[in-house]
């Protein structure tokens, strides 16, 4: 029996001091707070492992500044190794070699200098895949300037220069006493053909600068007599210039709407001839004057390429014009010649009875032979509608 117990005390020492030694290896640790995060690295933004309940018992390998370097167990004898911070634990000593090792039966007060703030785990969160968001589109090309070029139509009243005409033809028809057979044709509608530059101004509104050419002539022949064997030909003709300044305003990308003014150069023309049998006399004079107008109207502007849009617009368009200066010549078969410089007037000539009817002359002065009548300057009445249609290229 007692070399049995000599033999067990010797052994047991021996696993004492492997106990003793072993301890010395690890630093052993309580839980101190209400849970501990156990972190992937030492430091407090790390991501969080796992959390120990307070109480529990850790064993650290190491110190890293603040942190323990721990090996938690968990369920199924798997390790987890992370780091603690010393805040939420307090170190369990080991027993001095001189004093017997007994059990802790007090926990030791730790120091808690700063302490983490326990985080609560969070709930797993669903994540939605987000909403499909259409690619951004370019930023459209800033317009610095466009030009546009058109085509169309424009309807005048004219005024004197018709009545003129007309007049002249009733004057022939009661002087030579013969019906008249045919009409004279008034010049109404014309073309024009043109151009224009716009600069953007912001906010939807545009200058314009434009230039146009119109124009008007209208070519009538009456007869008089059953036998035509008397013909008067007469060729009223005007042409102009418009000038504009205008400003736009797009409400709307593809409407837009106008207003400006338009100061028109214009030229105004005749033509009178009368033959008989044996016999011929023709006027013939030109003139020209100009004055300022103005217009508004509506329009469209319809992109059909990337710097190209088909454009047409409808105006309406105030001008009068008087003060007509020129000349002019007559002429008859029988060599008859005559040179006439002058302005253009509109008077009232008396026929037979109590008849009178308009005539427009060129004249040196204002005429005062006998029969005439409510003599002034001829005027020119551009007052009408226009329809241009065209295209507009950006740049």
């Amino acid at each position: 029996m007692s070399n049995w117990v000599e033999k067990i005390i010797p052994l047991g020492f021996l696993i004492f001091l492997g106990t003793v030694s072993l301890g010395a290896e690890t630093i052993r640790l309580r839980v101190t707070a209400e849970q501990a995060n156990i972190r992937e690295k030492p430091d407090i933004t790390s991501a969080i492992l796992l959390q120990v309940q307070e109480g529990s018992l850790l064993e650290a390998e190491r110190k890293e500044g603040e942190w323990y370097a721990v090996r938690v167990e968990q369920e199924g004898g798997v390790f987890v190794a992370g780091y603690v911070h010393e805040s939420l634990v307090s170190v369990l000593e080991p027993p001095k070699p001189q004093e017997k090792a007994v059990p802790v039966l007090e926990k030791p007060a730790p120091e808690k200098p700063v302490q983490e703030k326990p985080e609560k785990i969070k709930k797993p969160q669903i994540i939605r895949p987000a909403p499909a968001v259409p690619p951004p589109q370019p930023e459209p090309r800033r317009e610095h300037f466009s030009l546009c070029f058109w085509w169309g139509a424009r309807y005048a009243q004219v005024g004197d220069l018709n009545a003129g005409a007309d007049g002249l033809a009733s004057y022939y028809a009661a002087t030579l006493g013969a019906a008249a057979a045919g009409s004279v044709k008034a010049l109404r509608l014309g073309y024009v053909a043109g151009g224009e530059l716009r600069l953007p101004l912001g906010s939807g509104f545009y200058f314009a600068a434009g230039a146009e050419y119109y124009s008007n002539e209208a070519s009538s022949t009456v007869s008089f007599g059953s036998a035509a064997t008397q013909k008067f030909l007469t060729t009223p003709g005007v042409q102009a210039l418009p000038v504009s300044l205008s400003i736009l305003f797009f409400p709307v990308r593809f409407l837009n709407m106008r207003a400006g003014l338009e100061y028109s150069f214009v030229r105004c023309s005749y033509l009178y001839r009368l033959e008989k049998s044996d016999f011929w006399q023709k006027w013939k004079g030109q003139a020209t004057s100009g004055n300022l107008g103005y217009h508004f109207g509506i329009g469209i502007d319809w992109r059909i390429f990337s710097h190209v849009s088909l454009v047409t617009d409808a105006l309406y368009r105030r001008s009068t014009i008087k003060g007509f200066e020129g000349d002019g010549i007559y002429q008859e078969s029988a060599g008859a010649e005559a040179n006439i410089k002058g302005k253009l007037y509109f008077f009232q000539q008396a026929t037979t009875g109590d008849q009178s009817v308009p005539l427009v002359f060129l004249r040196e002065k204002a005429p005062t032979e006998p029969g005439v009548s409510d003599v002034r300057e001829a005027e020119l009445d551009l007052t009408g509608l226009s329809l241009r249609a065209g295209l507009k290229i950006t740049f």
